[in-house]
């Protein structure tokens, strides 16, 4: 159990989640609400699906991966996963960092793209920024909070789609517990601190990804 905990743990690492919850949405079947928003991933044709991936897998996966081996070597961090919470304001304020420079690339593009794309890049940097102070007083957890994002960021597209497949739903609701289970299986956390990531989190990101002002876009771009 033990090793399965573990296995789970680097799988469902927090920097994959903006992956994985981009890649259910992207390729699972779906039909928006209204169409004139074109706010729907599914419909992208496969070369902007492929784009977009890459750009967030640059801003959350490859440039935080590289930063934490340097600071590793710093010795700045002992570990990847951030098991103390001394050693976790530097790699947070540098994540979000990351997740402004993204949203501000999104902008850059000079094209109304889905507003999840903006939603999603924003959730980060607005929960991470918040957790980096509250990380003063709790260590909440990390792996909580990806998942909690990832959770959030589904209910919200689900919740603007005519049409979906549910399992997604499923999947998503099922993996989180998955994974808060192996957190404190592994005693890396308390429930406390499990529950605070994953809900606030899950709230933030369904809100913001829900009524993120598109006019603000239009007036920017």
């Amino acid at each position: 159990m033990k090793t399965i905990s573990q296995v789970v743990s680097w799988v469902m690492m927090p920097i994959l989640m903006p992956i994985y919850g981009l890649i259910l949405v992207m390729f699972t079947p779906s039909q928006p609400i209204n169409w004139a928003d074109a706010n729907s991933l599914f419909t992208l044709i496969d070369y902007n699906k492929y784009a977009i991936l890459t750009y967030f897998f640059f801003f959350t996966v490859l440039i935080p991966g590289i930063m934490y081996l340097v600071l590793m070597n710093r010795n700045v961090i002992q570990t990847p996963q951030l098991d103390n919470r001394s050693e976790r304001t530097t790699p947070m304020i540098l994540m979000v960092i990351f997740c402004l420079a993204l949203f501000y690339i999104l902008i850059s593009s000079k094209a109304v793209l889905p507003k999840y794309l903006y939603g999603l890049s924003l959730s980060g940097a607005l929960v991470i920024g918040i957790f980096t102070y509250v990380n003063k007083y709790m260590k909440v957890s990390l792996h909580a909070t990806g998942v909690g994002i990832l959770t959030g960021f589904v209910f919200a597209y689900v919740s603007e789609q005519i049409y979906f497949q549910l399992w997604i739903l499923v999947v998503v609701i099922l993996t989180s517990g998955i994974v808060l289970s192996s957190r404190l299986f592994l005693e890396k956390h308390t429930p406390k601190e499990l529950i605070v990531g994953y809900f606030f989190s899950l709230f933030t990101t369904f809100v913001l990804n829900t009524y993120f002002p598109m006019e603000l876009i239009k007036k920017l771009i």
